[in-house]
């Protein structure tokens, strides 16, 4: 649908010109808003052919995945998952074929009627892109009737092809995220089992918890090597998902962002006149941008302090006394007073927990702030490309939000070196932060939804609705945003390896709340959001490099906390450290009566121990991550076999034998 906010006939006369001149179909429609005009965009079956070939989609004849070839078209077969063979393309490609057909139309003679903006209008500029600068026009795919949307994936999340039945509809962009979180999903069961087993053990011997357990060491070692297998595993899948989908990694076709600037020049690639802003000229841009962070990150540190305090976890004889004890703050946390840890001040059963609770709404409050921050950051620093853009904000927000989630649990990990305090913190922030979630994104459309079909029941309506009314309902919703499910699923993983010697029960719950993240998500997708544009990516981007450094993180963080933090190293080594008996009111406050400092003369020992335990786990993330191939040999196999299959049908049979089809394709691809 294109959605043309203008009252200027001459202007939507000229759009749809345009657009039919492209080769597109324009239907005009009911518009719901008064003073606009809505289009109702297709394209003609004989166009979808020839853009599919060009393309180079894949599709199935004769029992084998080859490049389709619009003159071959009755020798295709259509897709399983086609609601009764209703044709041979998906609604995911259709979806991309159009989108890709309005990109390429021009605006051409720039007509008086044409709005201008702040960059001006170019005869080869977009047609779109020059209507969204101006802020008259907005583009998005309807919405299939629900019927067709419910056949896509009725099976459910628990079915194989689930990852695929989105693919179909939603395109790559959407299933990867399905596909990468559903996965994560299944390989978080092992570490999850051993979680729970190490709670339940640690609950039948009271004596025993995590500062001074034998198993968790081998619970942490389990998650470090479950965690690099995990990532490398998902490479591999991810390649497998690429070549079953049939998706191209063709570069050269790159949107231009509206809101990009620049000079005019003739373009090195095309020979045609474009903008362009040289790199030097966004250095400061990236400067201020990392200023402002560093500022808020400043924030977020006092916001930490403020709720340490409150929290009782920094006192009088706490590692950081002398410069991060505030007595205007903490004496709240003293015996008696409002929020005392030890449960003896007024109304326990609630004031105990406001603190926590102040500490996640502030957290969600600063992480809103710096997220509409982060937008104007980069969007100063002038990004050609979507994906340029995307990846420069994903980054910020990542960084930003992780140091909010994490800096508390390390500076009690690290600083204050106290692992029942760490616990008690990893424990308050995740169980808050899980039920946040659950009833944000879960509970609420769930109510919503069953409200909704309560009244269309009343009113007698039916649930196949005319286009415009689909119109009328789409305006009113936001576009879909997969940074927010991306991030959280990132953060989770934080909570699960990072600090895993602390929290076994972290990969249990995380399994029952990834459950519900993708059905909730589903939902979302097709009830509360529009349609997303589909984009033919062929992996998720800066999210796995992001994963990876947490792992590489987690092997630093769970070593310190077995060697300094807790009596973990102590178990197996006491010679090694001296036991300290704290006073009365120390120990209520550290909830432990001693704690252990690395013995004179054994600081060199523990270095050492520390040392090459990291550095045989960083060898092994080598091994694992290095030598491990990332494509699967079947799928190196199928791609050296389309290759094979195409360089034939081009040249012909080869004359020369004895050569493998792999040889072939590779000389092909030369």
């Amino acid at each position: 649908m294109l959605f043309l906010r203008s009252q200027d006939p001459e202007l939507a006369e000229f759009v749809k010109a345009r657009l039919r001149y492209g080769g597109l179909e324009v239907e005009v429609v009911e518009s719901p808003e008064e003073g606009s005009v809505a289009l109702i965009l297709s394209v003609s079956q004989a166009k979808i052919r020839l853009e599919a070939e060009a393309w180079t989609l894949l599709k199935t004849s004769n029992n084998e995945c080859k490049e389709y070839v619009a003159a071959d078209h009755d020798t295709f077969t259509p897709s399983p998952l086609s609601k009764d063979g209703d044709g041979l393309f998906t609604p995911s490609e259709i979806c991309f074929i159009t989108h890709e057909i309005i990109a390429r139309v021009r605006v051409g003679v720039v007509p008086d009627c044409m709005p201008r903006s702040e960059q001006g209008v170019l005869p080869r500029d977009s047609l779109m892109l020059a209507l969204e600068r101006a802020q008259v026009g907005e583009m998005w795919p309807v919405h299939m009737p629900a019927s067709h949307r419910k056949a896509a994936w009725k099976k459910g999340i628990v079915s194989a092809d689930f990852p695929t039945m989105m693919e179909h509809y939603y395109g790559p962009n959407v299933a990867f995220y399905f596909a990468w979180l559903k996965h994560y999903t299944i390989w978080l069961t092992l570490p999850a089992i051993a979680g729970f087993l190490v709670w339940l053990y640690h609950y039948l011997n009271p004596d025993i918890s995590a500062d001074n357990s034998h198993v968790l060491p081998l619970f942490t070692l389990l998650v470090i090597v479950w965690a690099m297998a995990y990532v490398k595993s998902w490479d591999r899948h991810s390649a497998s998902l690429v070549c079953d989908w049939g998706i191209s990694d063709i570069r050269w076709r790159r949107e231009v962002r509206p809101e990009y600037r620049g000079e005019k020049r003739i373009s090195p690639v095309t020979g045609h006149t474009e903008r362009y802003s040289p790199m030097h000229k966004r250095l400061l841009m990236y400067t201020v941008s990392v200023l402002v962070t560093l500022l808020m990150l400043c924030v977020a540190f006092s916001v930490m302090v403020i709720s340490l305090n409150l929290q009782g976890y920094i006192h009088h004889s706490s590692y950081s006394r002398n410069y991060l004890l505030y007595p205007s703050i903490s004496w709240l946390c003293d015996d008696g007073e409002y929020f005392d840890p030890r449960g003896s001040g007024p109304m326990p059963w609630l004031l105990l927990y406001i603190p926590v609770i102040f500490h996640v709404a502030i957290i969600r409050v600063l992480n809103i702030v710096y997220s509409s921050i982060a937008t104007r950051l980069t969007d100063a620093e002038n990004h050609r490309s979507p994906s340029d853009h995307e990846n420069a904000l994903y980054i910020k927000r990542f960084l930003f939000e992780a140091f909010d989630c994490y800096i508390a649990l390390f500076y009690l990990g690290f600083i204050e070196r106290d692992i029942v305090l760490l616990r008690r913190e990893l424990v308050s922030l995740y169980t808050v932060d899980s039920i946040r979630r659950i009833t944000t994104e879960t509970l609420l459309p769930f109510i919503t939804r069953k409200a909704t079909r309560g009244i269309a029941r009343v009113r007698g309506e039916k649930e196949e609705e005319r286009v415009h009314e689909r119109l009328a309902k789409d305006l009113d919703k936001e576009q879909y945003e997969q940074f927010d499910d991306y991030l959280e699923i990132v953060i989770q993983i934080g909570y699960v390896t990072l600090f895993a010697g602390a929290f076994p029960l972290a990969a249990p719950l995380s399994v029952l709340c990834n459950v519900l993240e993708l059905y909730s998500d589903v939902f979302k997708l097709g009830q509360v959001t529009r349609r997303p544009t589909v984009h033919r990516i062929t992996d998720i981007g800066v999210w796995t490099v992001l994963s990876k450094g947490l792992i590489l993180l987690s092997i630093f963080t769970n070593i310190y906390i077995f060697c300094f933090t807790s009596e973990q190293l102590m178990n197996y080594a006491p010679s090694l450290f001296d036991v300290i008996e704290l006073s009365p009111e120390a120990a209520l406050k550290a909830g432990s009566d001693h704690v252990h400092e690395v013995g004179q003369g054994a600081g060199i020992t523990v270095a050492t121990i520390m040392a090459v335990l990291e550095h045989c786990l960083l060898l092994t993330a080598a091994i694992v991550w290095v030598i491990v191939p990332a494509v699967p040999g079947h799928v190196k196999d199928e791609l050296s076999r389309r290759e094979y299959v195409k360089f034939i049908e081009t040249h012909g049979e080869l004359q020369t034998t004895g050569l493998s089809s792999t040889t072939v394709a590779t000389e092909a691809s030369r």
